[in-house]
């Protein structure tokens, strides 16, 4: 006894020490989705659940399940609410080695490795299937869809959820997506699902499940409509559709009683019990709905005869909307009426033109088959255009009637035939490629392509324009007519339809131009008026510099470094030569700076002007006392020595010869810096008078001013008697010594050294006085009287010193 007891003490204490010295481990345990009921244990959970096993001990976890009549699983559970289904999908854990996973209840044994362990799990809704108020929940006969009511009880129908049929209410349980579909038994329609609360019209419906639903399917008593012909088995159109209606005549039809169909002409499925059967042209319609009415018209009964729909019994026009009462419990009866058919066949010659039928000038055809005694109008309109745009003119009916008449049918006249016959004028087409150009037309204007109807051999006048304006660079140049005549002619019709094309070609401008512009002159080959040319011309193009100017490069549409180069002209072309600027001085280019003189020279310290190209950078005019020997970079020399500058410019340059030089030639040299150097030839003479001019309208007037100082115009002219003051430049020497490029101080009297002489017209006149104005350079005034005798006209007047005469200019004299 004290053995066992020693034995049982040791046992115990290795349990306890083993407790003590064992580790945890960490399990979750949980099901996908939440909320389904496991067990771990034997303890029930509903929640995901962590646990702290020692490493090694035994648990048992279960996700329970429902149980077959033959006990065996179902695979799923319940939620407590009842409104959910947990189907069992199998456990995973944290290695993903369990085996065999799909089994329900797991053997755990703690372990550092698995530390969660998971049940998924698919969820299903209940679905609710409740039936409306008012019909049966006793389960009907579904061996086909919509199948024969049962006979038992009276039935609105059944219906098909997630492919399950149903007559009565019930549960099922469902995911995802259900197909919905109802079907209504004869006297009965369906008015929609009501889902939760929510309506939904649609008989067949697709409906995704977020929950548990309560599904109510809602039948309602039907409007019983027969629609019968007369003559009867006409079809009709209910609702757009052909419909068959019955051929068999019997007081059945009319009957309240709802009497059965004749044999063989019921539609399926058949009624629930109380109930008839739906009839060939019978319809069950909700109350108060509209449905359009009408008939295949015109149609053809079983002995080949032909007949028109008229009217309905209840007084409706066909395509009409007929509405349904609500009195469910008496059935109604519409006939549609219909009138024997007499072919009615309407021709126009030539075919193809068209009529007015009824009010409408679009029928494919004009056969018709109208109601035996109605009335119709047929209008063949005065003048109409073909399809080929050719006009015609109504010249009669074929029953010699108006051209808009009232044809009422006859049924002993089963065949109408009229002919419409038209007569057509010579037309002539013009056409332009491409469209849409201005022409003439017997002098109107018309767009392209244009149509002239005339009678036959007459002469249309037709003209074209030689080209049309797209753009300020774009044109269209006429190229010809299709017939090589002329761009202004005439055609003559010959009754038939005819066309001609005139043919224009796109052309495009090629602007050429030169940087700095002016410096060049352009030589084209082939060579255009305007600067247009027709597409695609090759055109070549050679830029010769003018004197100042040296070829550099093309630019624009035009690349190269040679002068000469061809352009494809496919589009707007736009070329730029570019020139380097080179120092020029003009053959004859040093002048009196007043005027030409007759003989060219210039004379001593006279004011000049040098006329060229390139002469200087900029325009840049110099003080007026004293004058700079250089402007703008620019130094101008004779015989070494530098003559004074009032301004230089790029084609201008006006200076100060120096006083001191003798008669003879002489060699003028421009320096501009960085430029190369240019020389000029010139003559000098001891007087080489020359006046100053305003240039009007290429008439030089003489500057010179009254005695009061204002400028003598054409509109103040100088009077007989006045004194003059001529201005020019260039009259000899003094009588005394200047400086070169100094003004006159003003209290210097500086005279003329040689004699001076005016010529007005035919009168010679002496002068008061001729020398130097003060405050200036080299420049020289004479001061005369205009003699009495002077005529009161535009007087053309000159300066003569010393012999040597002066450019000659006009002085207006007034009496």
């Amino acid at each position: 006894m004290n053995l066992i007891r020693t034995v049982a003490a040791l046992i115990l204490a290795s349990a306890a020490a083993w407790a003590q010295n064992v580790p945890i481990s960490s399990i979750r345990i949980s099901t996908q989705p939440s909320g389904a009921r496991f067990y771990v244990d034997g303890q029930p959970y509903l929640a995901p659940q962590v646990f702290l096993w020692p490493q090694g001990s035994k648990h048992i976890v279960q996700f329970p399940t429902m149980k077959n009549p033959d006990g065996t699983s179902t695979g799923c559970q319940i939620s407590q609410d009842e409104q959910f289904q947990y189907c069992f999908g199998g456990w995973t854990e944290s290695t993903g080695a369990l085996v065999p996973a799909g089994a329900e209840d797991q053997i755990v044994t703690a372990s550092p490795s698995v530390t969660w362990l998971q049940a998924n799990l698919t969820v299903k809704y209940k679905v609710r299937v409740r039936f409306s108020a008012g019909t049966t929940t006793e389960a009907p006969t579904c061996g086909g869809a919509p199948g024969n009511a049962p006979q038992d009880i009276l039935r609105g129908g059944l219906v098909y959820i997630a492919g399950v049929c149903f007559g009565e209410g019930s549960d099922i349980w469902s995911e995802g997506s259900i197909t919905l579909n109802a079907f209504p038994y004869p006297g009965f329609v369906f008015t929609g699902w009501n889902i939760n609360g929510q309506q939904i019209d649609s008989y067949l419906k697709t409906y995704k499940l977020v929950g548990p639903i309560t599904l109510q399917p809602q039948f309602q008593l039907a409007k019983r409509v027969q629609f019968i012909t007369n003559p009867l088995g006409m079809q009709l159109l209910i609702d757009r559709t052909p419909t068959p209606t019955s051929a068999v005549g019997s007081l059945d039809y009319l009957s309240a009683n709802f009497s059965p169909c004749k044999q063989t002409l019921n539609l399926p499925p058949m009624p629930p019990i109380t109930i008839p059967a739906l009839c060939f042209g019978e319809f069950d319609f909700l109350p108060g709905t509209k449905h359009v009415v009408s008939a295949v018209t015109p149609q053809l009964d079983s002995t080949g005869h032909w007949w028109v729909l008229d009217k309905f019994s209840n007084g409706q026009d066909p395509n009409t909307a007929y509405v349904a009462d609500s009195d469910t419990m008496t059935r109604a009866l519409v006939t549609a009426n219909f009138l024997p058919g007499v072919q009615a066949a309407f021709v126009t010659d030539p075919s193809g033109l068209k009529l007015t039928v009824d009010g409408r000038d679009n029928w494919q055809q004009y056969n018709f088959i109208w109601g035996a005694g109605t009335a119709h109008v047929v209008t063949a309109s005065d003048t109409q255009v073909d399809a080929n745009g050719r006009k015609w003119t109504f010249t009669g009916w074929s029953n010699g009637g108006p051209a808009t008449q009232s044809v009422v049918t006859d049924p002993n006249e089963p065949n109408l035939r009229l002919i419409a016959s038209f007569s057509t004028q010579g037309q002539l087409k013009v056409l332009t490629n491409p469209p849409g150009i201005t022409l003439k037309i017997d002098g109107e204007d018309c767009i392209t392509p244009c149509v002239a109807d005339r009678p036959k051999n007459t002469n249309v006048a037709i003209s074209a324009p030689d080209s049309v304006k797209i753009d300020a660079t774009s044109r269209l140049d006429f190229l010809g007519w299709s017939d090589g005549a002329k761009l202004a002619r005439t055609f003559t019709l010959n009754g038939q339809a005819q066309t001609i094309f005139a043919n224009y070609s796109y052309a495009y401008l090629m602007a050429v131009t030169s940087d700095p512009e002016g410096g060049a002159d352009f030589r084209f080959n082939p060579a255009s008026p305007d600067g247009f040319y027709l597409t695609n011309t090759d055109v070549t193009v050679t830029a010769v510099p003018r004197p100042g100017f040296k070829f550099r490069r093309w630019n624009g549409d035009l690349e190269g470094v040679y002068n000469i180069g061809t352009v494809n002209v496919s589009g707007p072309r736009g070329i730029i030569a570019g020139l380097d600027r080179i120092p020029y001085i003009a053959p004859a280019g040093v002048r009196n700076a007043a005027g030409d003189t007759p003989d060219g020279s210039v004379a001593p310290g006279s004011i000049i002007s040098i006329f060229g190209e390139s002469l200087a950078g900029r325009v840049e005019v110099g003080p007026t006392n004293p004058l700079s020997q250089t402007l703008a970079d620019v130094v101008v020399t004779v015989n070494d020595r530098i003559l004074p500058l009032m301004f230089v410019s790029p084609q201008q340059i006006n200076a100060q010869l120096l006083s001191d030089l003798p008669d003879g030639t002489y060699t003028l040299k421009v320096r501009w810096t960085g430029k190369p150097d240019v020389n000029g030839t010139f003559t000098i003479s001891r007087n080489a008078p020359g006046l100053f001019a305003r240039v009007v309208d290429s008439q030089s007037w003489s500057v010179a001013v009254h005695e009061d100082g204002s400028l003598v115009t054409a509109g103040s002219p100088a009077a007989r008697g006045e004194m003059i003051t001529l201005y020019g430049t260039g009259f000899g020497p003094y009588t005394q010594k200047v400086l070169d490029g100094f003004a006159i101080p003003g209290n210097a009297e500086v005279k003329v050294a040689d004699p001076v002489v005016v010529q007005a017209g035919d009168t010679s006149i002496q002068p008061e006085w001729s020398g130097a104005v003060y405050g200036v350079v080299g420049l020289v005034i004479t001061r005369f009287r205009v003699p009495e005798t002077t005529p009161a006209e535009n007087v053309d007047l000159t300066v003569t010193v010393n012999g040597k005469p002066s450019n000659k200019v006009i002085l207006p004299v007034r009496e």
